[in-house]
């Protein structure tokens, strides 16, 4: 039972962090704290299950074929859709924090009306790719609960060769630390605001779409996972990567091990008061920076 618990935290905390990791690139670059950010994760899902499940992708192959190009695409049409609300709506308001949030609101309400207008209010769920269980020491996993695991260290491994080892990821870094220092290097900053608009959207997305065969879908389904990434980004410090995978472990461990032993209405209280005990020793988070 533990170690079957463990598995599965790991897979809830490679999903936060993936949300996470988004809503902190975003903050800490645009300075944008996008409620809606919730919702491209949403839209991952619904891109997968209508891909896979409503408009077959016409392609031959395994399921797990199908399934991981409609992820793909999914994913770079929603970073897409985030470069688009980033340049037409976020960026005209760029410094002015309260008129970004109305707008952030705005979006929310606007993906989730669109989302039951177009695909229903009924929960829907993507088709398993995979056949069958895998057995591992005595744990028994869904192939759906592997792919997730992979594809998430996956995702979240490329996302720190980006920040670190690419000219883009300097770029990015450099904004983070000083946008007019940047700016007068050289940096295009209007580029640089779509790229870690489009990478956050992305990764968002990414999330979305690795549940879509786990959960159900549905146009709120992105409100509970928004929630834990702002517990996770405010826990690990605004604007720090390292603490958004350091705060989603935490959480997705707490979550999963409460959920298991005590019960699932315990698991948001328990989360919720490590948060608490973490911004009462230090406020800035574990890996903020105090003013």
């Amino acid at each position: 039972m533990f170690f079957q618990t463990f598995v599965n935290g790991v897979m809830v905390s490679l999903i936060i962090i993936l949300v996470a990791a988004g809503l902190c690139l975003v903050f800490g670059i645009l300075h944008i704290v996008n409620f809606a950010h919730g919702e491209f994760y949403m839209l991952g899902g619904f891109g997968v299950w209508w891909l896979v499940d409503l408009h077959s992708i016409p392609i031959g192959g395994p399921d797990a074929l199908r399934y991981i190009l409609a992820m793909i695409l999914t994913i770079i049409m929603v970073g897409i859709l985030g470069i688009l609300v980033e340049k037409f709506l976020f960026r005209p308001l760029h410094g002015n924090l309260t008129g970004t949030i109305i707008v952030a609101l705005g979006i929310v309400f606007i993906l989730q009306a669109s989302a039951l207008v177009s695909f229903g209010s009924r929960d829907k769920s993507v088709a398993s790719p995979f056949s069958g269980k895998f057995d591992l020491g005595g744990i028994s996993m869904s192939g759906e609960r592997i792919a997730a695991i992979i594809c998430g260290i996956i995702f979240i491994l490329a996302l720190y060769y980006l920040i670190q080892w690419t000219k883009m990821g300097k770029a990015l870094r450099a904004v983070a630390q000083d946008l007019e220092a940047a700016q007068v290097q050289g940096v295009n900053i209007g580029r640089i605001f779509s790229v870690a608009m489009f990478i956050s959207c992305a990764l968002a997305a990414a999330g979305g779409a690795l549940v879509g065969p786990i959960f159900y879908i549905n146009a709120y389904m992105g409100a509970e996972p928004i929630m834990k990434a702002f517990v996770v980004v405010i826990l690990g410090g605004m604007g720090s990567l390292l603490g958004a995978v350091i705060g989603g472990f935490i959480i997705g461990m707490t979550e999963s091990f409460i959920t298991t032993y005590v019960g699932a209405h315990f698991a948001m209280v328990i989360v919720f008061l490590i948060m608490i005990g973490v911004l009462l020793v230090r406020p800035s988070g574990i890996f903020g920076h105090a003013e």
